[in-house]
């Protein structure tokens, strides 16, 4: 019987079968491998090893390590290690406090303060290593006082109310120009949550406008924060508290001085710094506002050197100083960085040069001693110039008891235990760093008092600081400092000692005081 050819079987697609799978499965591996080969690596921005806190940032010279520190110690700077590792040790035992606690004893609770600054630097960054080193040693003397450290004699009176919580401090560094403040802000605000949340923020750096933004953010954050070298009046944010006076301030001060001086029917010369820096600009202002009388249109420019935005070539002071040639100017009213003083003064020196041989006094505005006078002391002496300066402190004075504020005091003795040489008062950056750590315990320790809770939140430690008077002022070293909710952040009673160089005054009046 004849069949009919039936159609072949057609042959199955390749990817069916076992043959199939497997070629497949290899073909899957094998992508995988070659798009892991090629695909690039996420980066490692760690900057130190063992710190998850800290990160690099910028590119090429501008690169430096920024974050926050502190269960482990990291130096920014080789000069920052000492410092660095004191307050790590000191965080170190108040953790261990609550972790482990002594056999016998209770745990003892603790919050977090932070002190937000620049921690690296350069030529023309916001502040020198030096006063970045004596920013922290003071905040450390005011954590040491607030915690009772080993160190400090049991014995003795340590003038801070309350034992708990204790103080962790966090450091926080935002940048030698302080343009890294968002991703630090960002890493601070997670810090307000859980047992041992962060309470405070203080240092802020100095008054730029980064500052400004940064403030702004932490308050939109609730986070209430204290500068502790802000002058510039503008500087002005809802949560943002000051240990500093005002640039208004020192200018009502210096009038005060000229006023009952020698010098109180002598024109007036104002030089000032050109730049985009809210210190010089509303020092400026403040001068021509209480000195109009003396300056009128007698004024000249200059660019300071501060800063990462480039405004022109620095200190240019020679149209000044021919301008003070002319009119045999014999007050001049500086509004500038002191970094940029000590060049003005050179150029002062060579006055004789176009027939000015008469006396010369600059008056300013700062947070401590001309820090740059030793260099230009005989500069100063030969050519007759003299420095008066309305400082936020003045520890030659009150170390020698001249008006010294009652809580500066045990911060001195505070500085001695802890083998501090007295020397590292001098640029005032100690002192105020310290009141402005010292003002966030006084608010945390008054809510705790109240409620006996072991750790407050930002909203408490915020309302209390707005509550910091009458019987509630803050024994800073600086001052009896008291602050409301009228007054910008601004505190009340500040005082403001007038300073002199080359020759201190004979016999200060007592200082000018905040109202």
């Amino acid at each position: 019987m004849h069949l009919t050819p039936q159609p072949a079987d057609s042959l199955p697609p390749w990817w069916k079968g076992w043959q199939g799978i497997g070629a497949l499965a290899l073909s899957l591996v094998l992508l995988a491998g070659g798009l892991w080969y090629f695909w690039p690596a996420e980066e490692d921005t760690g900057c130190a090893p063992g710190v998850p806190g800290l990160h690099w940032a910028g590119e090429g010279a501008q690169r430096e390590c920024v974050g926050l520190m502190d269960n482990t110690t990291y130096a920014f700077d080789p000069q920052l290690k000492g410092i660095t590792d004191r307050i790590t040790q000191e965080n170190r035992r108040v953790r261990q406090q609550w972790e482990k606690p002594d056999k016998g004893k209770s745990r003892v609770p603790y919050v977090k303060v932070a002190v937000l600054t620049p921690l690296t630097d350069s030529d023309t960054s916001a502040l020198p290593m030096k006063e970045i080193v004596t920013s922290l040693q003071g905040s450390f003397i005011a954590q040491c006082r607030a915690n009772g450290c080993p160190q400090l004699p049991a014995t003795r009176s340590l003038g801070i109310q309350g034992k708990t919580p204790q103080i962790e401090l966090v450091l926080a560094n935002e940048g030698r120009d302080e343009t890294q403040w968002q991703p630090v802000v960002k890493q601070l605000a997670e810090l307000t949550k859980g047992e041992h949340p962060l309470v405070a923020v203080t240092g802020m750096g100095v008054s730029i406008p980064e500052t400004q933004a940064a403030a702004d953010e932490l308050s939109r954050l609730k986070i209430p924060t204290i500068g502790a070298v802000l002058t510039a009046t503008d500087l002005n944010s809802p949560r943002l508290f000051k240990v500093s006076p005002s640039n208004v301030d020192y200018a009502k001060a210096l009038r005060r001085f000229l006023t009952e001086s020698p010098l109180a029917k002598q024109r007036g010369y104002l030089v000032f710094d050109s730049r985009d820096d809210n210190y010089v600009k509303t020092l400026r202002r403040a001068f021509d506002e209480e000195f109009g009388d003396y300056i009128g249109r007698r004024r000249a420019s200059f660019v300071g050197t501060t800063g990462h935005k480039p405004a022109g070539i620095p200190k240019l002071f020679q149209r000044a100083v021919n301008n003070i040639c002319l009119t045999k100017t014999q007050v001049i009213f500086y509004a500038g960085r002191d970094r940029d003083l000590a060049d003005f003064v050179r150029a002062l020196s060579t006055r004789s040069q176009c027939g000015h041989d008469k006396p010369i006094t600059v008056m300013t505005g700062a947070t401590g001693t001309f820090a740059q006078g030793s260099a230009v002391q005989g500069l100063l002496k030969a050519n007759k110039i003299t420095i008066v300066d309305a400082s936020a402190t003045s520890p030659d004075e009150w170390t020698s008891g001249v008006h010294a504020p009652a809580g500066f005091k045990p911060f001195l003795q505070a500085l001695r235990d802890l083998k501090f040489d007295d020397s590292v008062m001098d640029d005032g950056y100690a002192i105020m760093h310290h009141d402005a750590v010292l003002t966030a315990v006084w608010a945390t320790r008054n809510v705790t008092g109240q409620t006996a809770s072991e750790a407050p939140d930002v909203q408490d430690v915020y309302n209390e600081l707005t509550n910091l008077h009458d019987a509630s002022t803050v024994p800073a070293a600086s001052g009896e400092l008291s602050f409301d909710d009228a007054s910008n952040g601004w505190p009340h009673n500040k005082p403001i000692p007038v300073i002199q160089l080359p020759d201190p005054l004979k016999d200060p009046e007592p200082p000018y005081l905040v109202p």
